[in-house]
Protein backbone atom coordinates (compact mmCIF):
# COMPACT_ATOMS: atom_id res chain seq x y z
CA UNK A 1 0.00 0.00 0.00
CA UNK A 2 1.29 3.51 -0.74
CA UNK A 3 0.27 7.05 0.03
CA UNK A 4 1.68 10.46 -0.75
CA UNK A 5 0.06 12.46 2.05
CA UNK A 6 2.26 11.63 5.05
CA UNK A 7 0.76 14.20 7.40
CA UNK A 8 -2.44 12.14 7.49
CA UNK A 9 -0.77 8.86 8.31
CA UNK A 10 2.10 9.62 10.71
CA UNK A 11 1.32 9.18 14.43
CA UNK A 12 3.04 12.49 15.23
CA UNK A 13 3.16 16.04 13.91
CA UNK A 14 5.75 16.01 11.13
CA UNK A 15 6.38 19.75 11.36
CA UNK A 16 7.21 19.50 15.09
CA UNK A 17 9.46 16.54 14.33
CA UNK A 18 11.37 18.47 11.63
CA UNK A 19 11.61 21.51 13.92
CA UNK A 20 13.12 19.27 16.60
CA UNK A 21 15.70 17.88 14.17
CA UNK A 22 16.80 21.40 13.26
CA UNK A 23 16.95 22.65 16.84
CA UNK A 24 13.84 24.81 16.76
CA UNK A 25 12.39 24.97 20.29
CA UNK A 26 9.00 23.28 20.57
CA UNK A 27 6.87 23.95 23.62
CA UNK A 28 4.05 21.47 23.09
CA UNK A 29 5.96 18.25 22.32
CA UNK A 30 9.28 16.89 23.56
CA UNK A 31 11.24 14.62 21.27
CA UNK A 32 13.99 12.34 22.55
CA UNK A 33 16.63 10.66 20.45
CA UNK A 34 19.73 8.52 20.49
CA UNK A 35 22.20 7.97 17.69
CA UNK A 36 23.66 4.48 17.41
CA UNK A 37 27.16 5.02 16.01
CA UNK A 38 30.23 2.92 15.43
CA UNK A 39 33.77 3.78 16.37
CA UNK A 40 35.73 2.26 13.49
CA UNK A 41 38.89 2.40 15.66
CA UNK A 42 41.01 3.69 12.80
CA UNK A 43 39.74 1.16 10.28
CA UNK A 44 37.74 1.99 7.20
CA UNK A 45 34.03 1.47 7.85
CA UNK A 46 32.25 0.90 4.54
CA UNK A 47 28.72 0.08 3.43
CA UNK A 48 29.28 -3.70 3.63
CA UNK A 49 30.52 -3.34 7.23
CA UNK A 50 27.54 -1.12 8.04
CA UNK A 51 25.04 -3.65 6.68
CA UNK A 52 26.72 -6.58 8.46
CA UNK A 53 26.55 -4.75 11.81
CA UNK A 54 23.31 -2.79 11.58
CA UNK A 55 20.98 -5.21 9.76
CA UNK A 56 20.61 -7.71 12.66
CA UNK A 57 20.27 -4.80 15.09
CA UNK A 58 17.63 -3.09 12.92
CA UNK A 59 15.61 -6.32 12.81
CA UNK A 60 15.92 -6.60 16.59
CA UNK A 61 14.57 -3.04 16.97
CA UNK A 62 11.58 -3.88 14.75
CA UNK A 63 10.99 -7.09 16.72
CA UNK A 64 10.66 -5.20 20.02
CA UNK A 65 7.25 -3.96 18.86
CA UNK A 66 4.00 -5.89 18.77
CA UNK A 67 4.02 -8.59 16.14
CA UNK A 68 2.25 -7.57 12.96
CA UNK A 69 2.87 -3.83 13.41
CA UNK A 70 2.68 -1.60 10.35
CA UNK A 71 5.42 0.85 9.46
CA UNK A 72 5.63 4.01 7.36
CA UNK A 73 8.74 4.69 5.29
CA UNK A 74 9.39 8.17 3.93
CA UNK A 75 12.18 10.58 3.03
CA UNK A 76 12.96 12.64 6.10
CA UNK A 77 12.34 16.25 5.00
CA UNK A 78 10.97 16.39 1.47
CA UNK A 79 9.14 13.97 -0.75
CA UNK A 80 11.65 12.93 -3.38
CA UNK A 81 11.57 10.36 -6.17
CA UNK A 82 12.44 7.02 -4.66
CA UNK A 83 14.79 6.05 -7.48
CA UNK A 84 16.43 8.93 -9.33
CA UNK A 85 18.82 6.48 -11.05
CA UNK A 86 19.13 2.85 -12.10
CA UNK A 87 21.77 1.80 -9.58
CA UNK A 88 21.63 -0.77 -6.78
CA UNK A 89 19.09 -1.78 -4.07
CA UNK A 90 17.57 -4.80 -5.87
CA UNK A 91 15.10 -5.91 -3.16
CA UNK A 92 13.55 -2.45 -2.86
CA UNK A 93 13.42 -2.00 -6.65
CA UNK A 94 11.81 -5.43 -7.01
CA UNK A 95 9.20 -4.47 -4.39
CA UNK A 96 8.34 -1.37 -6.45
CA UNK A 97 8.05 -3.46 -9.64
CA UNK A 98 5.96 -6.21 -7.99
CA UNK A 99 3.53 -3.60 -6.71
CA UNK A 100 3.48 -1.55 -9.91
CA UNK A 101 4.88 1.53 -8.16
CA UNK A 102 6.72 3.97 -10.38
CA UNK A 103 10.39 4.60 -9.60
CA UNK A 104 9.43 8.29 -9.81
CA UNK A 105 6.89 7.91 -6.99
CA UNK A 106 7.13 10.63 -4.34
CA UNK A 107 5.59 9.84 -0.98
CA UNK A 108 5.45 7.37 1.86
CA UNK A 109 5.25 3.60 1.77
CA UNK A 110 3.19 1.71 4.33
CA UNK A 111 4.35 -1.81 4.95
CA UNK A 112 4.07 -4.75 7.29
CA UNK A 113 6.70 -5.89 9.74
CA UNK A 114 7.44 -8.86 7.48
CA UNK A 115 8.05 -6.65 4.46
CA UNK A 116 10.23 -4.33 6.51
CA UNK A 117 12.36 -7.33 7.52
CA UNK A 118 12.53 -8.48 3.88
CA UNK A 119 13.68 -5.05 2.68
CA UNK A 120 15.88 -4.28 5.69
CA UNK A 121 19.30 -4.35 3.99
CA UNK A 122 18.18 -2.08 1.17
CA UNK A 123 16.36 0.29 3.52
CA UNK A 124 19.24 0.77 5.93
CA UNK A 125 21.68 1.31 3.06
CA UNK A 126 19.33 3.53 1.01
CA UNK A 127 20.76 7.04 1.74
CA UNK A 128 24.35 5.93 1.33
CA UNK A 129 23.95 3.14 -1.22
CA UNK A 130 21.52 4.58 -3.77
CA UNK A 131 24.40 6.11 -5.71
CA UNK A 132 27.52 4.05 -6.18
CA UNK A 133 29.80 7.06 -6.03
CA UNK A 134 31.90 7.98 -3.03
CA UNK A 135 30.62 11.01 -1.10
CA UNK A 136 27.39 11.16 -3.13
CA UNK A 137 24.38 10.57 -0.87
CA UNK A 138 20.63 10.75 -1.26
CA UNK A 139 17.95 11.61 1.28
CA UNK A 140 17.88 10.14 4.77
CA UNK A 141 14.79 8.06 5.42
CA UNK A 142 12.46 7.78 8.39
CA UNK A 143 10.82 4.50 9.29
CA UNK A 144 7.96 5.30 11.65
CA UNK A 145 5.76 2.98 13.63
CA UNK A 146 2.22 3.32 12.29
CA UNK A 147 0.59 3.83 15.70
CA UNK A 148 3.32 4.92 18.11
CA UNK A 149 5.44 8.08 17.95
CA UNK A 150 8.63 6.17 17.24
CA UNK A 151 11.04 6.83 14.36
CA UNK A 152 14.04 4.91 13.07
CA UNK A 153 16.11 7.49 11.18
CA UNK A 154 18.51 6.00 8.64
CA UNK A 155 21.25 8.51 7.90
CA UNK A 156 23.59 8.96 4.98
CA UNK A 157 26.71 8.90 7.17
CA UNK A 158 26.34 5.24 8.12
CA UNK A 159 24.50 5.35 11.39
CA UNK A 160 20.92 5.00 12.59
CA UNK A 161 19.11 7.11 15.16
CA UNK A 162 16.05 6.21 17.24
CA UNK A 163 13.61 9.00 18.15
CA UNK A 164 10.34 9.21 20.05
CA UNK A 165 8.10 11.56 21.99
CA UNK A 166 7.73 8.76 24.54
CA UNK A 167 10.94 8.69 26.57
CA UNK A 168 9.99 5.42 28.32
CA UNK A 169 9.36 3.69 24.99
CA UNK A 170 12.70 4.92 23.64
CA UNK A 171 14.51 3.75 26.80
CA UNK A 172 12.83 0.33 26.57
CA UNK A 173 13.86 -0.16 22.93
CA UNK A 174 17.41 0.99 23.68
CA UNK A 175 17.78 -1.36 26.65
CA UNK A 176 16.45 -4.32 24.64
CA UNK A 177 18.61 -3.71 21.57
CA UNK A 178 21.86 -2.10 22.68
CA UNK A 179 25.15 -3.90 22.20
CA UNK A 180 28.82 -3.18 22.81
CA UNK A 181 29.20 -2.62 19.05
CA UNK A 182 27.64 0.83 19.29
CA UNK A 183 28.51 4.18 20.78
CA UNK A 184 25.28 5.79 22.01
CA UNK A 185 25.07 9.53 21.42
CA UNK A 186 21.95 11.00 23.05
CA UNK A 187 20.28 14.00 21.46
CA UNK A 188 20.18 17.20 23.48
CA UNK A 189 17.59 16.81 26.24
CA UNK A 190 17.72 13.01 26.19
CA UNK A 191 19.18 11.15 29.15
CA UNK A 192 20.14 7.49 29.06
Amino acid sequence: MITSNRTDILPYDRNHYIDFLFGVPISSVNWYGVSFQVDPKGKEFNLADFIALYDPWFKKVISTFERGSSWIINHDKNDLEWFPNNDDLPALRNFFKRNDISANFRGALICSEELLMELSKDLISYPYGLFKEEDLFYSNIDISHRELPFVIKVLDHLNIDLLSTDERLLSKVISETNSDSFLLKPYRGTSL
